[in-house]
């Protein structure tokens, strides 16, 4: 499938900026883009997936069709793979706040790592699902006098070499533990309970590190306090202190619509009235998957889904007017 050359004026960053990267944003953004179309796609978490991959990547989900009892990180490794090839820009760690108008297009402004970013697109899909998802915030006492306590994932080869205490039981705990020990960090992985949570593939690894030596496993565990250089844990009713240079508290995440629940698109609670085509009440923008009203309390993957492929060719075709909403049949193309 030839790539027409943009329609849209050159200052523009993309034909198509997609909000939120969980399954709908993933579909919207394949299909935009199969379209011939350039798509930016912006997400909170430093890692696309949505729930699937902050919440409960370790479980099965059994209605995604043609993927019977797919685990949900193998579902969010097949909808990315799909982008292989195609126009389209991530941006992760990136937090949609602003829609204005921009000509015929919009500006969405963003709250980056690199501080606030204004993306501009002729089109927009708001496939935020229940909202940003924000980590849970630290509440252990001492944490405001240790000068390096996190609590998001962090990039493992920044902490190359320091003590890092990972504080957690869900998956993003287990997977951070192996990714900083590989990285050269000195980790120390602790959970209140017994068992961590992971993919069958990082329990086996975090099992084969806690036996080597690579990392220490300390659960259960509970954490009573932090000073400036270390930790003071309890183990088997012991007290027990670890040195900590780095440490991360990742006790989950929060859904937040705050920052998108200012845009003018008549909010009804936390859905977003949507027509034909996925359209909402401001032109040129669309909604898809569990923030779209008609999908009313239907919170499936596979709604959503439907809803992203609607809503990104009637993008496609708001954006680019000579390509017809319906994209025809995949069988009948192919990408060059």
């Amino acid at each position: 499938m030839s790539v027409p050359s943009p329609a849209f004026p050159p200052e523009r960053d993309a034909d198509v900026l997609v909000v939120g990267a969980g399954p709908a944003g993933l579909h919207a953004a394949f299909y935009a883009a199969w379209r011939g179309l350039s798509v930016t796609l912006l997400d909170a978490r430093h890692e696309p997936g949505g729930q699937l991959t902050a919440l409960y990547p370790d479980r099965r989900v059994y209605d995604v069709p043609g993927l019977p009892a797919a685990p949900a990180a193998d579902v969010i490794a097949g909808l990315v793979r799909q982008l292989d090839g195609l126009n389209v820009q991530w941006h992760l760690h990136t937090l949609a706040r602003t829609l204005e108008p921009d000509g015929e297009g919009w500006r969405v402004g963003a709250t980056t790592p690199d501080g606030p970013r204004t993306f501009r697109a002729g089109a927009v899909i708001l496939a935020a699902g229940l909202g940003a998802l924000l980590p849970r915030e630290a509440r252990v006492p001492g944490a405001d006098t240790h000068p390096d306590v996190r609590t998001d994932v962090p990039d493992a080869a920044e902490l190359a070499g320091r003590h890092v205490l990972v504080v957690g039981g869900v998956p993003q705990a287990t997977r951070a533990a192996l990714e900083l020990a590989q990285a050269g960090a000195q980790v120390t992985l602790t959970h209140r309970r017994a068992g961590f949570r992971g993919s069958p593939a990082d329990l086996g690894a975090l099992e084969d590190a806690g036996r080597s030596g690579q990392l220490k496993l300390l659960a259960p565990a509970t954490l009573t306090t932090l000073t400036p250089t270390s930790a003071s844990l309890t183990v088997d009713g012991q007290p027990h202190d670890v040195k900590a240079d780095t440490v991360l508290i990742l006790n989950g995440y929060l859904p937040d619509l705050t920052p998108v629940q200012g845009w003018p698109l008549d909010w009804q609670g936390e859905y977003v009235p949507d027509g034909v085509g996925s359209r909402t009440a401001l032109p040129g923008v669309f909604v898809a998957g569990d923030l779209a009203a008609s999908g009313q309390d239907f919170k499936l993957i596979s709604v959503g889904l439907a809803q992203a492929a609607v809503a990104a060719n009637h993008a496609a075709h708001h954006v680019r007017p000579d390509l017809r909403v319906r994209p025809g049949h995949s069988s009948e193309k192919r990408l060059s």
